[in-house]
């Protein structure tokens, strides 16, 4: 008689196991009704007929879903119920460019090799700071204004007139708005009725890097005596 409750026992533990390991294939599911559904689509989707899911929320079959509604969705499969898998990635990067695609990747390399470049000069007058004005000078031991762009330019490999008029004429103009760090600010510093006669390197954050007649290579601030003597902006890289 024992043996035969512990078979029994044995028996029970075995079907309660078989229910627990089958649980998860069957489930429960909330679902957000969307635009255009109804209880026959959703049928089709969950493998539910769509009496039994009508039911499941106390609505008649032919009630009209609105776009936000929860819904229950009673013995649904799992795999149904999984929204629809996202696009291979790796498919969609074999995929040919088209021809805009290749102009727009191409705009998008150039534009970022312009920046880089554009900090590059930045930086390599940087390397000048603190070095003394000196008329025509294009060394660490004396530079003027154009000299500071001429060898900025030198070091990223473009040549550039020593002249901060002739640099004016180069190149694109720029808005201040459009300012990047690398692009040329030009001022009349002279006496009324002159033309351009200073240069500088725009930094970023309303600043440029330029040689002063007084205090050397320096950065400034774009206001009050620059601000009023600014005349134009020019992209050279």
């Amino acid at each position: 008689m024992k043996s035969l409750r512990t078979g029994n026992w044995r028996t029970l533990l075995g079907v309660v196991a078989i229910v627990v390991l089958l649980a998860p294939a069957i489930a429960q599911v909330t679902y957000i009704a969307k635009s255009g559904d109804t209880f026959t689509t959703l049928a089709e989707q969950f493998n539910v007929p769509a009496e039994k899911i009508a039911a499941a929320n106390d609505l008649k079959v032919d009630a009209k879903l609105s776009a936000g509604q929860k819904l229950t969705i009673p013995d649904a499969e799992e795999a149904q119920a999984e929204e629809t898998p996202k696009p291979d990635d790796s498919a969609e990067a074999k995929r040919p460019l088209t021809g805009r695609e290749l102009y727009e990747e191409r705009a998008r390399l150039l534009e970022q090799q312009r920046k880089q470049q554009g900090q590059s000069i930045v930086t390599a007058a940087t390397k000048f700071r603190g070095t003394p004005y000196r008329y025509g000078g294009l060394s660490s031991r004396g530079i003027d204004c154009s000299g500071l762009v001429v060898r900025a330019m030198m070091l990223n490999g473009k040549k550039v007139p020593h002249s901060s008029a002739a640099l004016a004429r180069m190149g694109t103009k720029v808005t201040y708005k459009e300012l990047q760090p690398g692009d040329l600010v030009f001022f009349k510093t002279g006496r009324r009725g002159g033309g351009i006669s200073h240069v500088g390197i725009w930094v970023g954050n309303n600043q440029f890097i330029h040689a002063s007649s007084g205090r050397g290579v320096i950065t400034s601030t774009l206001d009050g005596y620059y601000a009023k003597r600014l005349v134009c902006a020019r992209r050279l890289h």
